[in-house]
């Protein structure tokens, strides 16, 4: 029953100046408005960032590189063949498959960029991938038309590709390329399917930009290298994941006959990494934003605290008479205390519907991803609730410790 008379009160002091009590929710306003929409559009690039991975990597597998990093260095699936490191060999394929817990399977997997594809008079530079029927399961890789990479294939060295839509578009138009022959580095290759539409990576390169063909045949037949690309290991259980990255990084640095601070010459990553590769200048600017944000908080704060003081100044005599009638300094400090939760909470409670409203005009007009989330409103509710009782503490007390003589002496 108090804490009604108590908000009662509060809206009625507010409600007597109106245009003083909004220009005082301005900067609180702003500040959420500004912060759930920085929340939200992070959320969303994440979550962006997150469904890009899991088409390029399908079941959540750890990829092993061929290097530690370096310019050349796709994130998605290492050093192409005559770049860097040429240290990961099928041997280690095999031991990892073998000696590792948690191991599935672990598939090889070869790479090179800048390759010419012909068909008769078009061409087309794009990737070449060397993988092993398994791709398709652990990287969650179909075709559109034709059939996949077969074992017979890999056995036999088989000439045949799989092509990219962007290359076969490239190169045939809106033709149908299965069956026909197209010639990569001159060696003759069947089209045996089509792959299925990717779209684009979560670096934003071309996830369709590439051509595919047996793992052997492209070590063998075309580039005659002993050394991998990438190894691709699908798990038996996926919480357990980081103990197995690190348990295969210490099977190489062993067999690589690495000790630190020797550098590695591979690389272990996981979905749970490359999400925070990827989204690390999102989050660069979401930090900046989210300064921004604050220091609109904080003047919004100040603005409280100042209008407060401005307001017991002109409440002393009502101060005053409210003590001499009985009020007691705590119920004085409640009330003034209260008026600064309900101008900082209702500040809140716009700026965080302006902020969605704002979320969505920014997902429509831009097309950026933007997700309102619970996070975002809790984040809201927090700020809110705080800046009211930082900022509304000093005032509250100075309103409670007013002598009640001295006030209400005041004219």
């Amino acid at each position: 029953m108090r804490m009604a008379i108590t908000l009662r009160e509060a809206r009625r002091a507010l409600a007597a100046n109106k245009v003083r009590t909004f220009l005082t929710m301005l900067g609180i306003i702003v500040g959420i408005t500004s912060l759930t929409i920085i929340v939200a559009v992070g959320q969303g690039s994440k979550a962006q960032v997150t469904g890009r991975l899991s088409k390029l990597w399908g079941t959540n597998p750890i990829m092993v590189t061929a290097s530690a990093g370096g310019k050349n260095a796709g994130p998605h699936m290492g050093m192409g063949v005559g770049v860097g490191s040429q240290t990961l060999t099928y041997e280690d394929t095999e031991a990892i498959r073998k000696e590792v817990p948690n191991v599935r399977a672990a598939s090889p997997g070869l790479l090179k960029g800048d390759v010419q594809v012909k068909y008769r008079q078009q061409s087309a530079t794009t990737e070449v991938f060397g993988v092993t029927p398994e791709f398709r399961e652990y990287r969650s890789w179909d075709v559109d038309s034709g059939e996949f990479v077969s074992e017979e294939d890999v056995r036999g060295l088989a000439r045949v590709v799989l092509l990219g839509q962007t290359v076969a578009r490239e190169l045939f138009g809106e033709a149908d390329p299965v069956g026909e022959t197209v010639r990569i580095e001159n060696v003759a290759f069947k089209v045996k399917g089509m792959m299925a539409k990717k779209g684009a990576s979560p670096e934003g390169g071309d996830l369709d930009d590439r051509v595919t063909i047996p793992v052997t045949t492209f070590a063998r037949r075309l580039y005659n290298v002993t050394y991998l690309s990438n190894i691709v290991v699908q798990l038996e259980d996926m919480s357990r994941m980081q103990e197995t990255a690190q348990a295969i990084t210490r099977l190489l640095r062993e067999r690589h006959h690495i000790v630190p601070p020797k550098q590695d010459d591979f690389g272990v990553r996981t979905p749970e990494g490359m999400v925070k590769v990827f989204a690390g200048t999102a989050q660069t600017l979401s930090l900046f934003l989210g300064l921004v944000s604050g220091i609109a908080l904080l003047v919004g704060g100040l603005v409280i605290m100042n209008i407060m003081l401005v307001s017991v100044g002109e409440r002393t005599r009502e101060i005053g008479l409210r003590r001499a009638m009985g009020a007691r300094r705590r119920d004085i400090l409640t009330q003034f205390l209260t008026e600064a939760l309900v101008v900082s909470v209702s500040g809140g409670v716009i700026g965080t519907a302006l902020g969605i409203l704002g979320t969505l005009l920014v997902r429509v007009a831009t097309k950026t991803p933007a997700v309102v989330s619970w996070q975002a409103v809790g984040l809201s509710a927090f700020f809110s609730i705080t800046i009211g009782v930082v900022f509304g503490v000093h005032p509250a007390r100075r309103a409670a410790f007013l002598d009640p003589v001295e006030a209400l002496r005041t004219e």
